[in-house]
């Protein structure tokens, strides 16, 4: 009896062990997914800030060397529709990441894992 009762023990005891390290695994697998996607922000984040550093360039040269400054400069327009874009990037991205946080781990016996959303890190420009 007390055998019995040692071995059911000890299996309710390693369940309990399973199931928990089933729930750390989950969530750290959640965590280095928002932690890639918000690699993914700062990587866009840096691209913009050296568009914004072209623009400067640009329109200080015009300006040092007194020409008229315009919006509809292909260079301009060029430069400020992909910064739109990776505005875009981001709020696609961020929204993922609050999908992810939502995300619960699954019941015992369920293997169901996060997913992302439509933007993948490799369509990224870095």
């Amino acid at each position: 009896m007390l055998m019995a009762d040692w071995k059911k023990k000890t299996g309710e005891g390693l369940k309990t062990v399973k199931e928990k390290a089933e729930g750390i695994a989950f969530n750290v697998e959640k965590l280095v997914k928002i932690a890639r996607r918000k690699r993914d922000i700062m990587r866009i984040q840096r691209r913009t800030q050296k568009l914004y550093s072209e623009i400067g360039e640009y329109v200080y040269g015009e300006c040092a060397m007194e020409r008229p400054l315009t919006s509809e400069a292909p260079f301009l327009k060029e430069k400020v529709s992909l910064i739109s874009q990776m505005k875009v990037d981001i709020q696609k991205i961020e929204a993922e990441i609050e999908e992810v946080r939502k995300i619960q781990p699954p019941k015992t016996g369920e293997k169901t894992q996060p997913e992302l959303g439509e933007v993948d890190s490799k369509d990224i420009q870095s």
